[in-house]
């Protein structure tokens, strides 16, 4: 299997169209769109909340250069009203992850919809290649969530990610069930890596040093827990100094030690 940005490069540059959008490659001239877009307070509500300027001048200068980013450009007015993006999901290693982000001023009107569902057909049949696909959105974020079962996907997994909880959706349907059964045994075996270096990590000083109730633990004590939210769990861990990558320890749902992969090699 090829990495998600060796597929991608062999397609890219694409455009989409559909009845309403043009979906193109992010330009340098698209700034102002993306200034908004990252700013915005509705527009960023379910998404950790608007960037700062620096973060801003950041994404500008890179999705240009970034295959997989497009704008979406209303047809009827020529007007850039959005962003889907499609890469490598940092979560696990050979899936890639699509997100989308639209102007308030083109809500309600079904055109993210008709976006993330072009960009979601032309993974799956540009890029046959290219692995498993994945949204992650709120939960609480029932316009996005319903928008990804109107065009077809279904939750497969729900994380804690950002302070809050996250649901997993992949393409559902007879053309996508052998990338949804591939999903699912990388998540197993991403699981159970992450199981035994947990029980391995258990097995340190500093993990037998834990009690089974983390919010025993006096005030110096937690001042030794990682606040982040690691991995697929998205549980606290366990770090001393320099934040030993080793030393990531939490509970999964179950009550098991887990650790998190920190590569693909972990």
């Amino acid at each position: 299997m090829e990495s998600v940005s060796t597929a991608l490069s062999r397609v890219w540059p694409a455009e989409l169209r559909t009845d309403r959008l043009l979906l193109r490659p992010v330009t340098r001239e698209d700034g102002p769109l993306l200034d908004e877009l990252l700013t915005d307070d509705r527009v960023r509500a379910h998404l950790g909340g608007p960037v700062t300027q620096d973060r801003v001048v950041a994404r500008q200068a890179a999705y240009p250069t970034t295959a997989g980013a497009f704008t979406v450009v209303r047809v009827a007015d020529q007007r850039q009203v959005g962003l889907v993006t499609i890469g490598a999901d940092h979560r696990c290693e050979g899936r890639a992850e699509i997100s989308y982000q639209l102007l308030p001023v083109a809500w309600g009107e079904g055109m993210g919809r008709e976006a993330v569902a072009a960009a979601v057909t032309w993974w799956t049949d540009a890029v046959p290649g290219g692995g498993p696909l994945v949204a992650v959105t709120q939960k609480a974020n029932r316009a996005s969530c319903r928008m990804l079962e109107a065009i077809g996907m279904t939750v497969v997994d729900e994380l804690d990610e950002h302070g809050a909880r996250q649901c997993v959706y992949t393409p559902a349907g007879d053309q996508e069930d052998s990338d949804l059964r591939w999903f699912r045994l990388l998540a197993e075996r991403r699981d159970a890596v992450e199981r035994h270096r947990g029980a391995q990590a258990r097995a340190t000083a500093a993990g037998q040093g834990l009690p089974d109730d983390l919010s025993a633990l006096a005030p110096e004590e937690l001042a030794r827990l990682c606040p982040a939210r690691h991995g697929a769990y998205g549980r606290i861990c366990a770090r001393v100094a320099e934040h030993t990558p080793d030393l990531h320890l939490g509970r999964a749902q179950d009550g098991a030690w887990i650790a998190w992969l920190t590569s693909a090699d972990a």
